[in-house]
């Protein structure tokens, strides 16, 4: 029995197909398919993904495991978990990307008509805020400093989206009364 695709699913598909040797529908129960179609393919990217990090390719076919995999014959792949518009990562995708943040994967947001409008890395998802800019504003106490200088706690999702971590430094430049521009290496 083959699985249901929707429009938006069909729309990065066809992206895919476009771009890769090869495209797998990908369930939970899919690693099967891809061992029996695709043996050589298979093998060489259970190296890849060995070397990376996961102890055995059947490990990333679970739940959460992202809708596609295109992958080429000499083993390069990439997973790719489609959106559309209103759709949100579950539980179970939210926990694969987290365990599986070292794969090659992307997470796409499509629409039927104007086909994939944004990729998202999934390398560095944590610095990503998947909130709504209306969402996006604070509150931070000035504090004393050192050397002439003020203290503001910035939030951990701006940090993790420059890169920054604890003890790193930035330079900074004013770029009107109310805007300050923090640049990072």
């Amino acid at each position: 029995m083959k699985d249901r695709i929707t429009s938006i699913e069909e729309v990065a598909r066809q992206v895919l197909v476009s771009n890769w040797d090869n495209v797998l529908r990908t369930t939970p129960r899919s690693i099967e398919k891809f061992e029996q179609e695709y043996p050589r393919a298979c093998e060489l990217v259970s190296k890849k993904v060995i070397t990376e990090g996961v102890e055995n390719l059947g490990n990333v076919f679970r739940p959460g495991v992202p809708d596609f995999l295109g992958f080429d014959d000499d083993g390069d792949y990439l997973f790719v978990e489609v959106k559309g518009e209103g759709d949100g990562l579950r539980h179970s995708q939210l926990k694969w990307f987290r365990d599986f943040g070292q794969l090659n994967s992307q997470i796409w947001f499509t629409d039927s008509n104007d086909g994939v409008r944004e990729k998202m890395e999934t390398d560095r998802l944590e610095s990503y805020s998947l909130s709504s800019a209306a969402s996006d504003r604070g509150e931070a106490e000035v504090r004393d400093g050192e050397d002439g200088f003020l203290q503001v706690e910035i939030p951990e999702t701006l940090a993790a989206a420059m890169g920054l971590k604890k003890g790193d430094r930035v330079n900074w430049k004013t770029v009107d009364r109310s805007s300050l521009q923090l640049e990072t290496d």
